[in-house]
Formats: structure tokens, sequence, C-alpha cells
């Protein structure tokens, strides 16, 4: 696992986490999946400025925008 992809996976496995704490407040789970996007947008930005290859860095960034909200979606609709 590369550095840039468990510094993307924290803020996942994160984001997993903090969802199961605050799953009973629909308005607080829209607040941690923006927040959570913004700070993989930020932490990629972070990472561009460190000169990481960009097709690494686009890879894992769609990866873990994905996974993130396909578990927001996922978990909002069960």
């Amino acid at each position: 696992m590369t550095y840039c992809e468990q510094k993307l996976n924290s803020i996942y496995q994160n984001f997993k986490f903090s969802y199961r704490v605050y799953d009973a407040d629909a308005h607080l789970l829209r607040l941690l999946y923006n927040q959570a996007l913004e700070r993989l947008t930020h932490q990629l930005t972070i990472l561009k400025e460190a000169h990481y290859p960009y097709g690494e860095l686009t890879f894992y960034g769609n990866t873990y925008r994905r996974l993130i909200t396909q578990y927001y979606n996922s978990q909002a609709l069960a």
C-alpha cells in the first residue's frame, strides 16, 4: 500500500467509523459525507503539491471518492 493510498484509506476508514456513530441523524450524516469528501480533496491537493504521480492521485482519488459515495448511498437506502 503506497503512502498516497494509506492517507486516503485513513479518510475512508474514519468516515465508516463515524457513520456508525452518527447513523441516527440524517443531517449529521450529510455533514459527515460532505466533510469526508472535502478532506479527500484537501489531501489530494497536498499530495499534488508534494509532486506525487498524477496518475496515482487520480486513480486513488476517484477510487476512494467512489467508495465513500457508495457507502453513504448504500447505508442511506438500507
